[in-house]
């Protein structure tokens, strides 16, 4: 089985915010994906010179990695695209806009990656947070509930950031829907949607539907997993040819994760070829490495053809 990874962040989410945050980890990384069967990572900056490492990592590690710049669309021009795509980064990422993503603000930037041919990764649905109020620490111990004094300094530190962020950022402006409306602007734009949309689960394989370019990821943890397994989304509302793999968890995880997946296909009866949709061929294709793999089977989605047409009947 091999494994393409379209979701993985740049160092210890432990350590994030902190200098060693990087310290010893992309080794780690490469040891981790090694056992997990991972052949293929689309690895993730932060904004601005967060992006830095993730260019340094992908040249020390071409085989494995390829790069996805994250890209602040309130304050960075969308010029950045360009610079991005010079510096060998194959897509970007975007996440907390102050705007709805299909705001025509932020078109420019979608137009500039459609015309380089760089996919976007857009996380969609509701942000964590550093505790997690339902799992506790039981996925990650550093997302513990905190009491006392501990639970003070995580309001006050949430509280500085939130002086520091743009006006109306928020959960609500990363839904699902608002990729059907860059999708059909855009309609050569590869386009993954983090996390199935979670928790608007069925908006996000309602686009997807008619969307030929637009796929979801399903990384979210335990929870995510959960919910797209109980509510038996895959092929009864979205099809394997318009998944992909991402972990989005702490690297100590990932074999856990990939297995854990592999074990759900199983049981949920998708075929090999099913499976090496999600796991790999889809991703591949999204970033050009097997441009003919999959070609005609992501466009023959439930509802529409190669060229993206609707084939269903009545539909608009």
């Amino acid at each position: 089985m091999r494994v393409f990874d379209v979701h993985v962040h740049y160092g210890w989410w432990d350590r994030l915010g902190q200098r060693d945050s990087g310290k010893g980890w992309l080794e780690a990384l490469a040891a981790a994906a090694e056992e997990a069967g991972i052949v293929k990572i689309a690895l993730i900056g932060w904004p601005g010179k967060g992006n830095e490492p993730v260019a340094r990592a992908v040249e020390e590690m071409p085989d494995l990695l390829v790069g996805l710049a994250m890209i602040d669309m309130d304050h960075d021009s969308p010029r950045v695209v360009q610079e991005y795509h010079q510096m060998g980064f194959a897509g970007l990422k975007m996440i907390n806009p102050s705007k709805n993503y299909d705001d025509p603000a932020y078109f420019e930037f979608y137009e500039r990656a459609e015309a380089l041919g760089m996919p976007i990764l857009f996380h969609t649905g509701v942000i964590g947070g550093p505790v997690d109020y339902l799992m506790g620490g039981a996925e990650d111990a550093w997302k513990a509930i905190p009491t006392g004094e501990a639970e003070e300094r995580l309001v006050e530190d949430l509280r500085n950031k939130a002086r520091l962020a743009p006006y109306g950022r928020s959960s609500a402006r990363m839904q699902p829907i608002y990729l059907d409306t860059i999708a059909m602007y855009f309609p050569k734009l590869y386009m993954i949607g983090a996390h199935l949309g979670w928790p608007d689960y069925m908006m996000a394989c309602a686009v997807a539907r008619w969307r030929p370019r637009l796929f979801f990821d399903i990384s979210g943890g335990d929870v995510v997993q959960r919910h797209i397994l109980e509510g038996r989304y895959i092929k009864r509302e979205i099809r394997p040819e318009k998944l992909v793999y991402g972990s989005d968890c702490d690297l100590r995880r990932l074999k856990d994760n990939v297995l854990g997946w592999k074990k759900a296909f199983d049981e949920i009866g998708l075929t090999e070829e099913e499976q090496d949709l999600i796991f790999y061929r889809n991703a591949a294709r999204i970033f050009g490495l097997e441009e003919e793999a999959g070609e005609k089977a992501a466009g023959e989605t439930a509802g529409t053809g190669a060229d993206g047409h609707a084939r269903a009947a009545g539909a608009g």
